[in-house]
């Protein structure tokens, strides 16, 4: 059986802030922002932002920390799918990820008159954001993905199981006390394996807007809440299909 040709690209750096949920008063570099796989599956055609239809599990397990803000990401994460699972014939045209909510992030947020910068001494939960500090060295601290609601963008939702066991909320919606993301994309055009047409995958990952702060200008050291403080926004991941 012929198999998928992987090209990784990790040095175009493109994360984007998109979602209202993640709404940023101001947004800056991340120097890290580590991830956590924990189960990935492709989305027959036909899948949406919100729907991963009749999904094939190519990736299992905990992949370990990735630091998507590393040139070295895109390898990691491509070792992580084994893409000889795909069949001959069938046309997927998304990708489901599920990822640890706990991310490590460092970085700093400016307005151009304060700048508050990630403090590895705080703290964070699943369901407020972190204070951070004015002065000094930006360190790695832990933070979680994605903001408690029910009206986020329809491609993520939180799950209470890495493995897809365990419950997966509507989409949009993040509960608290749930450990896990999934995140759905979809790729530039369907993946479909026929003979003497073997397709190649591009994966592109960037952290130059990957830090977000929201709250008052000058806030920066008040405890983290809701609606204040640093926050590592959700991953979006490029994904390339050449054939």
């Amino acid at each position: 059986m012929k198999k998928f040709k992987i090209i990784i690209f990790s040095t175009i750096f493109i994360f984007v802030l998109i979602n209202k949920a993640f709404a940023v008063n101001f947004s800056g570099a991340a120097t890290a922002y580590k991830i956590t796989m924990t189960y990935l599956e492709l989305c027959e055609s036909g899948s949406t932002d919100s729907t991963c239809l009749n999904p094939l599990v190519i990736g299992t397990g905990d992949s370990g920390p990735i630091d998507i803000a590393s040139t070295t990401a895109g390898a990691a994460a491509g070792n992580y799918g084994d893409f000889k699972k795909v069949p001959f014939g069938k046309s997927y045209s998304y990708y489901q990820v599920t990822m640890k909510r706990e991310i490590t992030i460092a970085g700093s947020v400016s307005d151009g008159s304060n700048t508050c910068r990630t403090d590895g001494d705080n703290e964070s939960n699943y369901s407020e954001n972190i204070e951070g500090k004015t002065a000094g060295t930006a360190s790695s601290v832990t933070v979680f993905m994605a903001f408690v609601s029910t009206s986020l963008d329809s491609d993520v939702n939180s799950a209470t199981a890495a493995d897809g066991s365990g419950t997966s909320r509507a989409a949009g919606t993040v509960t608290s006390g749930d450990g896990f993301l999934e995140k759905r994309g979809a790729f530039t055009q369907p993946i479909k394996l026929e003979a003497g047409r073997i397709p190649t995958l591009k994966l592109a990952f960037g952290t130059s807007s990957a830090l977000g702060y929201m709250g008052a200008s000058g806030g920066c050291a008040t405890a983290g809440g809701a609606a204040q403080g640093l926050y590592g926004g959700k991953p979006d991941v490029t994904a390339t299909v050449i054939y």
